[in-house]
């Protein structure tokens, strides 16, 4: 007496024979009701492991706490140029260094990143352009058609920053006594990720993934696929960080 009494168990049709369900597990959680902005992840190995190299590509080699650095700077200037939570920052960029840090400050940013793959046609990063409405895109000088393509596409797309105009470097400068940037409040559901097809049957299609959604990636993916990764090993990235790689990346830096 006084015990709530559980609900029967349902039962279902499988090919004829009747196979017991358990009940639904009332009052348990159905996802995370808050989640921590996934930009946190580079500033917490940047303080765990602040001279460990984090990225290396001929002869540059940063630390952790180096590329923290140039992301809050980073992330400093874009704010400035009125980047907020939720704006969607076009990138198309070769693998490098201004690809792999411009992830981090859209999420820093609470912002939307939206790579697109380097080889994809004017016409094609103009479409992304316009569908995904991004306000900003950081491109390189290689890329020139392809930006006055998108930018004629997307009205809406009223920033251009080129990482190899002389400019860029000085934007990602620490300055001695700037403070850290803070990471935007986001929620399980913020976009963290526009993570477009090539659109080899049609127009690039958007997976749209979320804070919440890729925080589970990076567990599952660091307890099941990586459980033995550690802050003493390398990833050699040889694919584009604007795929399948960039997701891998997660990764390391969560492990540092």
């Amino acid at each position: 007496p006084g015990r709530p009494q559980a609900s029967p168990p349902r039962s279902a049709q499988h090919e004829g024979t009747p196979v017991r369900m358990a009940p639904p597990l009332a009052g348990m959680p159905q996802g995370l009701a808050q989640v921590m902005n996934l930009g946190n992840l580079l500033s917490q190995t940047a303080r765990k492991f602040p001279l460990h190299p984090g990225f290396i590509q001929g002869e540059l080699r940063l630390g952790w706490a180096q590329l923290n650095a140039r992301v809050d700077a980073l992330a400093q200037r874009f704010a400035a140029l009125g980047v907020r939570p939720g704006h969607r920052m076009l990138v198309q960029l070769v693998n490098g260094l201004p690809l792999f840090e411009s992830a981090w400050v859209a999420f820093r940013l609470g912002a939307v990143w939206v790579p697109v793959n380097h080889r994809l046609t004017p016409a094609e990063v103009a479409y992304i352009a316009q569908s995904s409405g991004a306000s900003l895109m950081l491109t390189q000088h290689a890329f020139d058609a392809h930006a006055a393509a998108a930018q004629a596409e997307s009205p809406a797309l009223g920033q251009l920053i080129r990482v190899d105009d002389p400019g860029y470097e000085d934007m990602a400068a620490p300055c001695a006594g700037t403070p850290v940037f803070p990471a935007a409040e986001v929620g399980p559901s913020h976009p963290l990720w526009f993570f477009f097809t090539s659109g080899t049957t049609g127009r690039p299609k958007a997976a749209v993934l979320t804070h919440g959604q890729m925080a589970f990636v990076i567990n599952n993916h660091l307890a099941d696929l990586l459980p033995g990764l550690r802050e003493n090993d390398a990833s050699l990235v040889v694919a584009p960080l604007s795929h399948g790689a960039g997701i891998h990346a997660l990764m390391n830096v969560a492990r540092g």
